[in-house]
């Protein structure tokens, strides 16, 4: 083949898998020389029943690959029906140099696959390497829809086959109209359709060959999956694919002329890269929505070879919604496949997606979506209302593309226009540098100007701040005062004038919570302790404890988690020092951390036991957070009363009681899913009759002997739990909230674990909400109608 372009038609036509579309394309290619017709049609001949053992070189040089011609009488009857441990069962389906074929696998695993391998007769150094290549570039992926590899290997006469998934689906668009999915349905699958060419693209891999023959959809579980199949032309960026080299031959097209790209059809040394992927997706989409491809197939079948590829590269193909508005009689057809009313069929379409598909379609690849991922991710945007990146050709753009088209014209306004603006720009040349003289002095004046008034604003700005700052101290001391003394109304506003005057300082907010904990709000208290922490208030003060109770029990998770975070780190940091109450916040989650996270802090809780068991030193009296009935909390609690800091907010020391060890420890065991050793612990804690809090061991008990399998006792201790808040709440009423000292997070706690038991034993809410709402009322009338900000 001393001529280059038969070379070239040759090649492209044994790519050809389908007959018709082989002959369609000698039509287009070799027009009415039938001289070179009769040539490749033998040439065909020759490829496709060889007659004998040939070499026939295509070039004169070893820069061209070598045509190796079939062994004589060789035939597809010769394939072995075993391959390997595949039995071939049927062919499929053929392609320009390799066979299809269902097999079924006998070992290791039972299963139908799809064997691909080498025509037999064909010895094409090329063909052979592009056949290794889609193996290796099929192989290399992993992704839900591409054609997944199982195996490759040679056969025992040399030929290389490869096996992969078998899909049996339909090609896209055929799928799509048969199951007459609507638009959103087919966007979808579209997406799926990017998302798995995105993927070879990160593999370094360019199809080249995209079309819905390519894209087929099956059905799993009733769902429909694409899976994008026939690497054969595949492109691998960057580096070869195999070891065996691949030649495009010169003045070739590589793929179907109705989805190939501008730049394929160029063929000039111009490289091809992952955008001529993304101007296939765009016909493939338009085919989608309009049902038909942006170039009419029957004007490019009948096309030359040189006007099919000025076609592609020139003309612009109008928008989808353009082309169903002129289809007329196939409007009806086209509306019905896609679910959609005939009347409404162009506008559904224009806009948006009008905009996506011709950005794929650009000619200039550099305008096109720089990935697939791009256009996915625009078809998401436009599914959920969103603007989409696609934007209309700029004005600039415009004009550009028009002064390509009519460049003598264009060229001579130009040089008019260029003339007109020289002439004026000397006469005004002169009078704008006088103006911008003028111009800049009265800038820097300005400026000079501007720049002392901000900075007498900047001071006046620090001063105010520092003066609210210091007003805000102010009033949070007045506010403590007045919370101590019972006066809550006056409390209440020096709180919130405090949050006025500085909204974004922390500590009024956290006074404020402090006040609504002794009134029992718990929401109000919540809110202030989380915007506190969001303001960057230190959680490791005393005033903290608890607050992860109290935030599990409004709602709070997301403030919660990172509490118990610091908690975590400051004990893990410390062990050696015993961290009740910061273990005690870790404890009261029901999901604190994972299983082996927690490890760590169960035997800290032992060592912590053995250390206070063995421990016979004199001890200074206890705490008093925990102690006194409630009768004597309401009075005002016992004669010692608990140590506090600057703040006046208590403060627990190393020798929190062990009744209250006990019980903590048990919390965590709980946790850790040890129910025996619980409830020893839990036994231990109620025998401690100084202990007031004994009502908190009620519902972990509960929850102990629940998932113990005793549902009885779990359903007696409950009862318990009940009963022992029943009693706290009752005291809580009115005129007992001024003098309440005892702390808040005791009953949080024991609110927020009875709440569990509940729902975890009886399937149902608390029954406690009625005598919450009436504490609740009584406090707010307390406060007389003063609320938070």
């Amino acid at each position: 083949m001393p001529n280059p372009t038969e070379r070239a038609i040759f090649l492209q036509a044994v790519e050809e898998e389908n007959l018709d579309d082989r002959q369609a394309y000698l039509d287009s290619a070799c027009g009415d020389d039938r001289e070179l017709r009769a040539s490749i049609e033998a040439l065909l001949a020759a490829h496709d029943e060889p007659a004998a053992l040939l070499d026939h070189p295509i070039g004169a040089d070893d820069s061209h690959p070598t045509l190796l011609i079939s062994v004589p009488g060789e035939s597809i009857d010769q394939i072995s029906s075993q391959i390997g441990p595949y039995k071939l069962k049927e062919q499929i389906g053929e392609g320009g140099f390799g066979l299809v074929f269902v097999a079924e696998q006998e070992q290791p695993v039972r299963r139908k696959v799809a064997l691909k391998i080498v025509k037999p007769g064909l010895g094409s150094k090329a063909i052979i390497a592009r056949f290794e290549a889609e193996r290796q570039a099929v192989a290399m992926m992993n992704h839900p829809n591409i054609a997944q590899v199982f195996d490759a290997g040679v056969t025992e006469d040399g030929r290389p086959y490869f096996v992969m998934e078998l899909v049996r689906g339909l090609p896209i668009t055929e799928f799509c109209d048969k199951k007459r999915l609507n638009i959103t349905q087919r966007l979808e699958l579209m997406i799926d359709v990017c998302s798995a060419v995105h993927h070879a693209h990160q593999k370094g891999i360019i199809h080249r060959d995209l079309k819905p023959s390519n894209v087929l959809v099956t059905l799993h579980d009733g769902r429909p999956v694409v899976k994008v199949i026939d690497f054969g032309v595949a492109k691998a960026l960057g580096g070869k694919l195999t070891d065996k080299s691949i030649y495009t031959s010169f003045l070739s097209m590589i793929g179907t002329p109705l989805y190939m790209s501008p730049e394929q059809a160029e063929m000039s040394s111009l490289d091809v890269d992952t955008r001529s992927d993304i101007f296939s997706l765009g016909v493939v989409l338009y085919e989608l929505l309009a049902g038909e491809t942006p170039f009419d197939r029957k004007r490019l079948d009948s096309a030359g070879l040189d006007e099919l590829r000025r076609i592609i590269r020139e003309e612009e193909p109008p928008r989808p919604s353009t082309r169903l508005s002129t289809c007329n009689e196939a409007a009806t057809t086209i509306a019905d496949r896609r679910h959609i009313d005939p009347r409404g069929l162009a506008s559904a379409i224009a806009g948006d997606l009008d905009w996506i598909v011709m950005k794929s379609l650009e000619k200039d690849r550099s305008r096109r979506y720089d990935s697939a991922a791009a256009l996915a991710d625009d078809l998401k945007r436009y599914l959920e209302n969103q603007p989409i990146q696609a934007r209309p050709p700029s004005t600039l753009y415009r004009v550009r593309k028009y002064a390509r088209r009519h460049r003598v014209a264009f060229l001579t306004a130009t040089l008019v226009s260029i003339s007109l603006i020289l002439g004026t720009a000397g006469s005004l040349w002169q009078m704008s540098k006088a103006i911008g003289e003028r111009n800049a002095k009265d800038t820097a004046l300005r400026e000079a100007t501007q720049a002392k008034t901000d900075a007498i604003a900047a001071k006046q700005k620090v001063e105010r701040f520092a003066a609210d700052l210091v007003r805000a101290n102010e009033l949070v001391v007045s506010g403590q005062s007045h919370a101590d003394a019972g006066r809550w109304q006056d409390a209440m506003r020096d709180y919130e004038a405090a949050v006025e005057i500085q909204p974004s300082y922390y500590l009024p907010r956290v006074q404020r919570a402090q006040l609504f904990t002794r009134l029992g709000l718990w929401p109000e208290a919540a809110q202030d302790y989380a915007k506190a922490i969001n303001m960057g208030a230190s959680t490791s003060q005393p005033q903290w404890w608890g607050v992860p109770a109290l935030f599990l029990y409004t709602g709070y998770d997301e403030p919660c988690e990172r509490i118990l975070e610091r908690r975590r780190e400051e004990i893990l940091r410390n062990p050696s020092t015993p961290g009740w109450m910061l273990l005690r916040d870790i404890a009261v989650s029901n999901r604190p951390i994972s299983s082996g996270e927690l490890e760590p802090f169960i035997e800290l809780t032992r060592q912590w036991l053995r250390e206070r068991e063995f421990d016979h030193r004199p001890k200074p009296p206890p705490m008093d957070l925990d102690f006194g009935p409630p009768a004597d909390r309401m009075r005002g609690g016992p004669e010692h009363g608990p140590r506090r800091d600057h703040l006046g907010q208590p403060v627990l020391s190393d020798s929190t009681p062990l009744a209250v060890r006990h019980y903590i420890a048990a919390m965590v065991l709980l946790r850790a899913g040890e129910f025996d050793q619980a409830l020893d612990l839990l036994a231990k804690a109620e025998q401690d009759r100084r202990w007031p809090g004994q009502y908190l061991v009620h519902a972990p008990a509960a929850l102990a002997h629940y998932w113990n399998g005793d549902t009885a006792l779990a359903s007696e201790a409950l009862e318990h739990s009940d009963a022992g808040i029943r009693e706290w709440l009752s005291a809580s009423e009115e005129g007992s909230l001024q003098s309440t000292q005892a702390p808040w997070f005791d009953l949080v706690e024991g609110l927020l674990i009875h709440r569990e038991a509940w729902q975890v034993i009886r399937g149902t809410t608390s029954p406690l909400a009625a005598q919450l709402d009436k504490r609740r009322a009584a406090a707010k009338k307390l406060l007389n109608g003063v609320s938070s900000q």
